[in-house]
């Protein structure tokens, strides 16, 4: 704590004041950013992984609590989201309110662990950061995982700091416990644990006892890992499996480690990023290769078996791939999903204020970093924390949701530099205290000025989607022609214009949709199949039946292409 509090009289009154007054100040913004968004699409009306949890929260609160087969997605959050429909009103503004306020007790938690590690100056500014951080306002208000993950992080390093200081076996225990539910959150959070058992070996304690506070920690973990993998195991048809949170890590890892990678998330086929068809494709394409049929275990393991091979094979490529995945994970672009950020920005005044950004966060946290450099003991939880996420996430693809558990870590280095400045203005050193204030200023700005524009690819093809399940065609159409406009090699908007006009009856229209998919994505079954439905309708049967043939020799499962190939044959013999 040298050097980090700054010669003012912090009475309890006053602390507790200002603790409050953040508090209020991050529940405010947050509610007056979901007033802002409260009829937007993407909030009232959900659109892939956010409909997907909304489904899945629905049908364990209608009776299906355990399922049919292993856990294929994080198992936590629709449970979370289910308990909130279940006790209170099935809408998505429910989950946004817990989420807010799950959101404030995070912000709780971390200003305790500023406190632990730098006193009460640092704990508010860490507060006021978290307050001021626009993207946690952002996620808030999406029915995605990432919001309690991040309350969930705050809680984590809490304990992990007063257990260090206590050596209390209750609070290594319950950290372990949080490490373990926000691994059912996020998956890579057990790739971490092995990062922090280090901090179970404090100096000055003997070899027994380190062991016995790594031991509590990973009882803790295990706590809430023990009845998913059972559960996991029992609906694993007797294959031979241990799942302790879900099947898809070989899946990811092959996604972000493969010849055609770009460090973002790209599905196995083609237009196939639909969550209802991830797991599908993965199973089938492995079951493909390996000529039988595969338990979900099998599948993670032959993915994850073709990207070490690669990786092995192709040294140079790899590395290249993982530099190229770091820079992502530090820039200061919010890298979009399924909703885009920057879009998010243009309808949400509150969001359109200057507050705190990542870029930003980082480069205060690189000379927090600097500036605690010799208390690496005191710091620990959050150095290894910073670096087990970091790497745990560089390892698979990159969307910028994925780094935000680590941001409560890079808030707290982050407000050392604020607290010496601070520091600096009461000690009366005026020139240097005023170039530090210019230099935070500056960089608070920089990524106001970065000019960061909404993927207007993404956020059409997106609207497009959420307009045809409402059933308007129209509308739908006029998304995805501006989301071609922006890519003409969207293939995922061609194909669902070529759909629209093959319902509309215009066969000629689609047919052209259709053959544009082919040119995009050869190797598309969606698109051969498609093509050989609307040639079929235009009575080219033997066009129809090339289409429909590679649709099958792609994906022999594709029920449009067998049940069209079928009509096709009953016309032939009926000739």
């Amino acid at each position: 704590m040298s050097g980090l509090e700054p010669s003012v009289d912090w009475t309890p009154l006053r602390a507790r004041v200002a603790f409050w007054a953040i508090l209020l100040f991050a529940a405010v913004v947050r509610l007056a950013h979901l007033a802002a968004v409260f009829d937007a699409p993407f909030v009232r009306q959900l659109a892939l992984d956010s409909q997907e949890y909304d489904r899945w929260a629905r049908e364990i609160v209608a009776g299906d609590w355990l399922g049919s087969a292993p856990f294929f997605q994080a198992p936590l959050y629709p449970y979370l989201v289910a308990a909130l429909y279940a006790l209170f009103a099935a809408a998505p503004v429910t989950v946004h309110l817990a989420q807010i306020a799950a959101a404030i007790a995070g912000c709780a938690a971390l200003m305790a662990c500023g406190r632990r590690f730098g006193g009460p100056a640092l704990g508010l500014v860490t507060g006021a950061f978290f307050a001021l951080y626009q993207p946690f306002w952002f996620h808030d208000v999406q029915l995605l995982k990432e919001s309690f993950a991040t309350s969930g992080v705050c809680l984590l390093l809490l304990l992990l700091a007063e257990a260090r200081h206590s050596d209390s076996g209750r609070l290594w225990l319950g950290a372990g416990a949080v490490a373990g539910g926000v691994a059912l959150l996020r998956e890579n959070m057990l790739l971490v644990v092995p990062f922090l058992l280090p901090l179970a070996w404090m100096r000055g304690s003997p070899g027994k006892r380190r062991l016995a506070r790594a031991a509590l920690f990973l009882c803790g973990v295990a706590l809430p890992l023990l009845p998913v993998a059972a559960r996991n195991a029992a609906l694993a048809a007797g294959a031979e499996t241990f799942l302790p949170t879900t099947s898809q890590g070989g899946v990811n890892f092959w996604i972000g480690n493969n010849p055609q990678a770009d460090g973002t998330y790209r599905p196995l086929v083609p237009g196939k990023q639909i969550p209802a068809y991830e797991r599908e494709e993965a199973r089938r394409l492995a079951e493909r290769a390996m000529g039988r049929n595969l338990a979900a275990g099998e599948v993670s393991r032959y993915w994850l078996g073709r990207a070490l091979a690669w990786a092995r094979q192709h040294p140079a490529d790899f590395l290249r791939l993982e530099w190229r995945k770091l820079r992502l994970y530090w820039s200061g672009y919010e890298w979009p999903d399924a909703v885009d950020y920057y879009w998010m920005k243009s309808i949400s005044p509150p969001l359109g204020w200057p507050g705190l950004e990542f870029m930003a966060t980082a480069i205060l946290a690189l000379a927090g970093a600097v500036l605690v450099r010799r208390e690496l003991g005191l710091w620990s939880p959050v150095w290894l924390f910073e670096l087990g996420w970091m790497v745990t996430t560089v390892a698979f693809f990159l969307f910028s949701r994925y780094r935000l558990p680590a941001v409560p870590g890079l808030l707290l280095l982050a407000a050392v530099p604020v607290v010496r400045t601070g520091a600096l203005w009461r000690a009366g050193r005026r020139g240097t205290a005023l170039a530090a204030s210019a230099l935070v200023a500056a960089v608070w700005a920089a990524p106001h000025l970065a000019g960061y524009e909404p993927r207007v690819d993404l956020v059409e093809f997106n609207l497009g989607r959420l307009a045809e399940e409402r059933g308007d065609g129209e509308a739908a159409a006029n998304h995805y022609e501006r989301a071609l406009a922006a890519d003409p090699r969207h293939l995922s908007a061609t194909l669902n214009l070529g759909n629209l006009a093959a319902r509309a009856g215009d066969y000629p229209r689609a047919l052209k949709r259709f053959e544009a998919a082919v040119e995009i994505a050869p190797d598309s079954d969606d698109a051969q199949a498609n093509l050989g439905g609307a040639r079929l309708a235009l009575g080219d049967f033997e066009g129809a039946r090339r289409a429909l043939a590679r649709a099958l020799e792609l994906n022999p499962e594709n029920r449009f292409a067998r049940h069209n190939l079928g009509l096709l044959e009953r016309h032939g013999s009926e000739r």
